[in-house]
């Protein structure tokens, strides 16, 4: 029998987020090459979550360890959330703790794996490591922590916390895993972590999702799944397609949208922007499938680390991507990986944007490189999951 490893993700199915779908995928990977893998992770209806049960898979070797929801968990929530140590779920480490300890000692386990976000996953993670010495703890990080852009102290005091505990965890950590080459070096340089105990696991899809589709509709249709939120913004693009006024182009957004921006494509282009509610991750995978190309928009920051992942999602479709994101960053390096045609514009640069536009007007499939989605394939990465995750 191989190893087993129990995980420790507050995210996970039925919860709908892109974490949860990707902790999913690394435990199912494992289960079926024949580990037994433990997942310990939230109650099935928690608070300030969106569920989706259709997310739900099952597996002979994956058994779901659940923390019972607690009485007042809304209120904890709000008080962490004033805190700012790791994050507002900093209340979940206690009886995760509690309950990784039982899990581990019941069954035998040698291999922890946590994942973040939430971060609090690995404050979990690192207390279980100070009772159980010799267990092989492999922490993932989606994305950087202090050194995220996208996160801001009110105080001294709360970074000065967060930066011990983030330092902490580095030096106590057998193995690191993060999803790009430059969160990587973001570690190495910033951080000072061990080069050596460092993997990149790239965001993944499943290929067991997609039905191949071509649309039907007279023009092709650019589509984007997920909400823009955050330094992520659509005006630049507004700007570019009210300019450019696209003849054979229709662009559709499924998700949330800033109320600004969502009032200013239907005032500048109600008959090119399309702006639907959010939908099950199914569903978006079915969009995915039925569109014609599809839209990466990133925040812009110069050498984001950042590997969005829908863009996992995106390559499982098959599709030619069109990424507004700087030159300089992740997604950009994935896009020239996987296509010929490099289908880019900076995200902040309605000039490069409008002539990506005239581009993707005479765009077809045959940009996207032979054998590009190998690579971003679940099914083709159990080495580097086992690798990283299990101490053999």
């Amino acid at each position: 029998m191989k190893k087993s490893i129990l995980f420790i993700a507050y995210d996970f199915p039925p919860i709908l987020s892109p974490e949860s779908i990707q902790v999913q995928r690394r435990a199912i990977a494992l289960a079926q090459k024949g580990h037994n893998v433990h997942v310990l992770t939230a109650c099935d209806n928690p608070d300030f979550e969106f569920i989706d049960p259709t997310l739900n898979r099952e597996h002979e070797n994956l058994t779901i360890h659940r923390v019972n929801k607690l009485p007042a968990e809304k209120a904890l929530h709000y008080i962490c959330g004033g805190l700012e140590i790791t994050d507002r779920k900093l209340w979940w480490k206690f009886p995760a703790v509690k309950a990784a300890l039982k899990i581990i000692s019941e069954f035998k386990i040698k291999n922890l794996y946590t994942h973040s976000t939430p971060l609090v996953n690995h404050l979990a993670g690192f207390e279980v490591k100070k009772v159980i010495k010799t267990i092989h703890w492999t922490a993932h990080f989606s994305d950087p922590w202090t050194m995220n852009p996208y996160i801001s102290y009110r105080t001294g005091l709360q970074k000065k916390i967060n930066k011990g505990l983030e330092s902490g965890i580095i030096s106590k950590v057998d193995k690191i895993t993060v999803t790009s080459e430059k969160t990587r070096d973001m570690f190495v340089n910033g951080l000072k972590a061990d080069n050596e105990k460092i993997r990149v696991l790239p965001h993944v899809f499943d290929p067991e999702l997609y039905s191949r589709k071509e649309s039907d509709s007279g023009k092709k249709i650019v589509a984007h799944t997920g909400n823009i939120y955050g330094l992520r913004t659509v005006i630049p693009l507004i700007e570019a397609i009210e300019q450019v006024q696209p003849k054979n182009l229709e662009f559709h957004f499924y998700g949330r949208m800033k109320d600004d921006e969502r009032e200013l494509a239907q005032e500048k282009c109600p008959d090119l922007i399309k702006i639907f509610d959010p939908i099950p991750y199914l569903k978006s995978i079915q969009v995915l499938s039925d569109a014609d190309i599809l839209l990466v928009i990133d925040a812009p920051l110069n050498n984001s680390p950042f590997f969005p992942s829908k863009l996992a999602d995106y390559i499982g479709a098959g599709k030619p991507v069109a990424a507004l994101t700087p030159l300089s960053s992740t997604t950009t390096d994935i896009v020239r990986k996987i296509q010929k045609d490099l289908l880019i514009a900076d995200s902040s640069d309605v000039t490069a944007i409008a002539a990506l536009l005239n581009r993707l007007e005479n765009t077809d499939g045959s940009t996207l490189k032979e054998n590009c989605q190998e690579f971003y394939n679940m099914n083709n990465n159990y080495e580097k999951i086992r690798e990283a995750l299990i101490d053999e």
